[in-house]
């Protein structure tokens, strides 16, 4: 089929998941927060609105729905928000900080026991290290005690770790709470894009000596929880298809799936591929006005994962014979780094090289 009659054709399946920032309302100013969250966008959806938009994912047939913010807890209909996307068929998670886990939200999120739903939980380090980032004291102790209290009602919940300069030495404690105390399903590790407040804080930053430990930590980990329970999950900002792939990933990285299988909806409904791709160059339309199928759709939409080719690759990516499969690693991490996607800033596989370049003399 010539590729101008197959790009105009509609894109052949629906996001299997979507990241959707019902507010970038939060009660916390996180030390690394790429979208500088705190207060709510002055064009944030209304409950008519946002409720349109649940009926769009119904009717694309999403797989997945990730409520997120800001705090999306903070959101006064996100109950009502969840219960019509499960009612069409979509699952749901929910992402929080978990300040807000006491007895009146913790009692609605276990309302959602036995459908389709999660809960993810940010912990990022042990408890003093991680109230730092926070910037709030005790709310290592709230999260944690609340995300037990809903694994105990039955609501699978997983934690998600943002790594950085600061927290990386608290790794191995914190992997003794999780995999063998608190035991979610899932414990996700991910590093810092430099976007946001971690752009001004030079402590959220991550040296290669910060990624090459993390990676290590990760492979070391997967080994460690198999029988637990819980999967350790490596974050697409971290690898690729290097000696150590395999032990990060159950398969091989593939590339970057934002606007492919993933999709990223702001609290106003501008849509992108991804949220971490904070850099608004990267808006396709907006979901209420353009309508999401149609987005999604579109003709040259989500060009940089969509219609890539080995020519876009920058920098190192652009010699490495993997550089057809990997597509140059995280467009996020690229983009934050180098403004620009196909340029991984970290890459094990350079990495790996570079160390049996340097033995070899």
């Amino acid at each position: 089929m010539p590729s101008k009659m197959r790009e105009s054709l509609p894109y052949m399946r629906a996001p299997d998941s979507i990241g959707w920032e019902t507010t970038l309302r939060c009660n916390m100013r996180c030390r690394h927060c790429g979208s500088t969250a705190g207060d709510a966008r002055k064009d944030e959806l209304d409950n008519k609105q946002a409720l349109a938009l649940c009926k769009q994912f119904v009717k694309m047939r999403v797989g997945r729905v990730v409520f997120t913010g800001g705090e999306t807890l903070l959101r006064p209909d996100w109950r009502q928000l969840g219960e019509t996307i499960l009612e069409g068929g979509v699952d749901l998670g929910l992402l929080s900080n978990g300040w807000v886990f006491e007895r009146r939200v913790l009692k609605e999120l276990k309302s959602f026991c036995g459908t389709s739903f999660h809960v993810l939980v940010s912990l990022d380090g042990t408890a003093k290290v991680h109230d730092k980032i926070r910037g709030i004291e005790g709310s290592f102790e709230r999260a944690y005690r609340g995300t037990a209290e809903l694994i105990a009602a039955g609501i699978p919940c997983g934690i998600i770790t943002t790594v950085h300069h600061t927290n990386i030495g608290t790794l191995p404690k914190l992997r003794e709470q999780i995999l063998f105390d608190l035991k979610p399903y899932v414990w996700q590790l991910q590093i810092t894009t430099p976007f946001g407040r971690a752009h001004s804080n030079a402590d959220c930053s991550v040296s290669p000596t910060d990624y090459v430990k993390l990676s290590r930590f990760i492979a070391q980990t997967r080994k460690l929880a198999r029988g637990t329970g819980c999967d350790v999950a490596t974050g697409d900002c971290v690898g690729y298809l290097g000696k150590t792939e395999l032990a990060l990933r159950d398969s091989p990285w593939e590339g970057c799936q934002a606007g492919k299988m993933i999709l990223g909806i702001q609290s106003n409904g501008n849509v992108k591929g991804c949220l971490s791709i904070i850099d608004d160059r990267f808006i396709e339309g907006n979901a209420i006005k353009d309508g999401l199928e149609k987005i999604w759709n579109k003709r040259g939409a989500f060009a940089y994962t969509r219609n890539f080719k080995v020519s876009n690759l920058k920098g190192e990516c652009r010699k490495c014979s993997e550089g057809k499969a990997c597509h140059g690693g995280c467009s996020a991490s690229s983009i934050s780094v180098f403004g620009t996607p196909h340029h991984a800033p970290y890459c094990l596989r350079v990495m790996e090289r570079d160390t049996a370049k340097r033995a070899a003399k």
